[in-house]
């Protein structure tokens, strides 16, 4: 009786993470979570400055320069006494499906072929990345941090943004990330869901 209590018990607690992390609904497959440390004034101007000047995060800090000027803050590249830092990852998440193959190498004695899919919408291929059995893109993970910082350094607020979709995703998602951010800047936020739009 005990050992079947505690096989049912740790069944539970192997199935609940995995209920906790998938979107109520997949409609707004984003969260947003935020922190406020310390009081930020209302008027200060800002600028954005990523962590890592990579081509596609300095295309992440036009995306949120244009959120903060729809959300009223002022911009000041130069002299602005708060700073927004961010940076960003990504992670495949979820089953990919059975092993897949980037392509065929043929060999006998007097010959060799070898053929790779560079790109393809139904295979696994170079460009595309590892599909799922069914054909669709394995699923992964955008996360999008950001921190404000005053002159000195100091730590305002935080924020940590997670979006659930498909590699070629990843344009549409940090903006979507950056937008979400820049409405709650300021704010303590706790598990708000948004959208790709």
């Amino acid at each position: 009786m005990k050992r079947r209590f505690l096989a049912a018990a740790f069944a539970l607690v192997l199935t609940f993470p995995a209920h906790a992390q998938t979107p109520a609904d997949p409609s707004a497959p984003g969260r947003l979570n935020a922190f406020l440390y310390r009081e930020m004034p209302a008027t200060e101007a800002f600028k954005v400055s990523p962590l890592d000047d990579s081509r596609e995060n300095r295309r992440i800090a036009v995306a949120f320069e244009r959120a903060l000027e729809r959300a009223g803050r002022k911009l000041d590249r130069a002299a602005a006494p708060l700073t927004l830092t961010f940076a960003t990852e990504v992670a495949q998440v979820g089953r990919p499906g059975p092993q897949g193959t980037l392509g065929i190498v043929e060999a006998s004695r007097d010959d060799a072929r070898v053929r790779l899919n560079l790109f393809s919408t139904g295979e696994d291929s170079i460009a595309g990345g590892p599909r799922r059995a069914d054909g669709a893109p394995a699923s992964v993970r955008y996360t999008l941090t950001a921190t404000l910082e005053d002159a000195r350094g100091g730590r305002l607020w935080q924020a940590n943004a997670t979006l659930l979709g498909t590699p070629g995703d990843e344009q549409a998602a940090y903006a979507a990330m950056a937008r979400a951010i820049a409405e709650e800047i300021g704010k303590t936020v706790r598990q708000r869901t948004f959208r790709i739009e």
